[in-house]
């Protein structure tokens, strides 16, 4: 299971919590106050495939409605996509998010890793990876773009050769782009009608809802058809879907989300900086790596926690060690107290 988040009433009224990646701006207030007119509507079923949503979203990014598909969160797609598939052998670029690993499992696949170093940074070795792909002929190749949790981020330029190979292969090539609105930077978009692409979005994360739930992956009409063969009905609740339109239309919140991710951004990395038992890995999601130099992740989560702070350890991502940590970007006085808190860990 994920070691973040889960905390409920009086104790997370109490807690800083830096290990889940969601806008801190918290819940739009425009959605807020339209929620709210529509729960005398909860007597109604939703619509079973949430198509007035899918068409919003289409039109938002200027695609068809038939290259996207809804989900009750992103999590959804990614099992759906498993099961949809059902790859005989699938690669994933580790350390990343843990989920395609076990949604891969249940759907009977042979899972197999290209790991990334870090003293590289987790940069990919393009050469490495290519041969990877040669010899093991994987049908399902996973990239996190940005990845959870280094927060590398590769151009649309920079990933052609391997949309080409997988291409070439008869393959799929599964991108999660949960966090590619905090980036400010392009997308795989454009690629998905030239090439097996399948896209993964996550509202929660840009829009600070994850108990609303929802999420959206685009592709080619062939990959989208296999996935909505399989995919069970009404998984999207009528407020959810309520929601997309509301979401979209709220530039103001968007606009001020990144405006104040950049700036806090900046300020956290470089506070994060000084502390000198830490390094900490550059990142263009919205949150860092850090790996500590003289204690385990484990001893220092439990030491922040009894000061209201809580935090990622990394212990679950293959690749990674005791003595990493992700830490989100919070408000300024959360980051400011996280600071302190770590200076006076003595690391």
């Amino acid at each position: 299971m994920n070691e973040h988040g889960g905390y409920f009433g009086k104790e997370a009224n109490q807690m800083m919590d830096f290990s889940v990646n969601i806008n801190p701006l918290g819940v739009p207030q425009k959605l807020m106050d339209v929620l709210v007119k529509e729960l005398p509507y909860l007597i109604r079923y939703p619509e079973i495939d949430g198509i007035t949503a899918k068409k919003t979203i289409a039109t938002y990014l200027n695609k068809e409605v038939d290259e996207l598909i809804l989900g009750n969160g992103a999590t959804e797609l990614i099992y759906l996509f498993a099961r949809a598939i059902a790859p005989k052998k699938v690669l994933i670029i580790q350390p990343t998010f843990t989920e395609y690993e076990r949604a891969f499992q249940l759907s009977g696949s042979q899972i197999h890793y290209f790991s990334t170093d870090e003293k590289d940074d987790f940069k990919i070795n393009k050469e490495a990876l290519f041969n990877t792909i040669g010899s093991l002929q994987p049908e399902v190749i996973v990239l996190c773009n940005p990845n959870n949790p280094t927060g590398l981020l590769y151009h649309p330029e920079e990933l052609l050769p391997l949309l080409e190979v997988v291409k070439e292969n008869r393959g799929y090539f599964f991108v999660d782009e949960s966090f590619i609105d905090f980036t400010e930077k392009p997308s795989l978009i454009n690629c998905i009608e030239e090439y097996p692409l399948f896209l993964l979005r996550s509202m929660t994360k840009t829009y600070g809802i994850p108990g609303l739930r929802l999420g959206y992956g685009l592709g080619n009409r062939g990959i989208i058809q296999k996935l909505n063969s399989i995919k069970e009905p009404w998984t999207i609740n009528s407020l959810a879907l309520k929601a997309v339109p509301i979401l979209l239309e709220d530039t103001a919140y968007f606009n001020d989300t990144i405006e104040w991710y950049r700036e806090e951004k900046d300020f956290l990395w470089k506070a994060l900086s000084t502390i000198d038992g830490m390094k900490v890995f550059p990142s263009d999601g919205n949150f860092f790596l850090c790996k500590l130099k003289h204690r385990n992740g484990s001893d220092l989560k439990n030491a922040l926690a009894k000061k209201g702070i809580y935090i990622r350890t990394c212990t679950d991502f293959k690749g990674l060690s005791d003595q990493f940590i992700r830490l989100a970007v919070r408000s300024r006085e959360e980051n400011q107290r996280l600071i302190h808190g770590l200076r006076e860990m003595e690391l």
